[in-house]
């Protein structure tokens, strides 16, 4: 059998370390970035670098047909309209058996003051969620069982507190329950995917336990030595995400399952 090769688009906060995984694990990863200064660092690594924007895709691109699992794992946040399809320039240069996690967001449920499955109603109405949900249907369309899709909670652990963006602030809502998950889990769920092959699926990455906004975040604070954020009484509407599918149905463990122990950098 031939080695796999291992994608990696976007080699962020969660893509990086998730590339330097695979590469202690002795796989060959191919990695993006949209900057020449970025190549280095990521060869540095052992990751085989590449330039990837949206308008390189519009040539033929050689390294994405080589692949056997890519992760895609860029934000919207610059393309906006142009988010899916960017993706799907992606996706249809892979080879017909390449198989694809899809990093998404929970921000794509409305916040229906209840707990969420990955069967709720989607609503595109918060920053950004409008060009996830196209994406996802694009991809879905596309790629069917070799496409699977991770809608991920708040991401905490590395260099993320969620504190540290909200020093000296005033927050409304600080009843609402938290929905997040720590960096380890996010990769323990990409691998557990891969190496059970858990195709045409969707689920929720999501810590079981929601403690409330001003509960974790004035703690949050405090590991860090920083001014907490105040709060104000508006109740605000919130959803629990639900993210035991992954848990019960396909025997995804999660290392870090209430937020006042996740491990986090000062």
């Amino acid at each position: 059998m031939s080695e796999k090769i291992y994608g990696v688009v976007g080699c962020g906060w969660l893509g990086l370390p998730m590339a330097k995984k695979w590469i202690q694990e002795q796989k060959t990863v191919q990695g993006s970035t949209t900057s020449k200064d970025k190549i280095e660092k990521l060869e540095k690594e052992g990751i085989v670098g590449h330039i990837l924007d949206s308008e390189k895709t519009n040539e033929e691109i050689k390294w994405l047909s080589e692949l056997d699992y890519i992760l895609l794992n860029i934000p919207p946040s610059n393309l906006k309209e142009e988010y899916g399809n960017f993706m799907m320039k992606i996706v249809k240069q892979l080879k017909p058996t390449a198989k694809i996690v899809f990093i998404s967001s929970t921000s794509v449920y409305a916040n229906n003051n209840q707990e969420v499955t990955e069967e709720a109603e989607l609503e595109g109405t918060r920053r950004n969620s409008a060009y996830i949900i196209n994406a996802e249907k694009a991809l879905e369309d596309f790629a069917k069982d070799r496409l699977t899709i991770v809608r991920f909670s708040g991401l905490v652990g590395g260099d993320r507190n969620p504190a540290k963006y909200m020093t000296g602030r005033t927050i409304s809502g600080g009843e609402e329950p938290v929905n997040l998950i720590h960096q380890e889990d996010c990769m323990g769920i990409i691998e557990h995917i891969i190496e059970n092959s858990i195709w045409g699926k969707i689920f929720n990455g999501s810590a079981e336990m929601h403690p409330s906004k001003e509960e974790y975040y004035t703690f949050a604070a405090k590991k860090l030595n920083i001014e907490p954020p105040t709060f104000d009484e508006k109740n605000k509407d919130y959803k629990i995400i639900d993210g035991s599918k992954i848990t019960e149905k396909f025997r995804y463990e999660y290392q870090h399952k209430d937020p006042f122990d996740f491990p986090m950098k000062r």
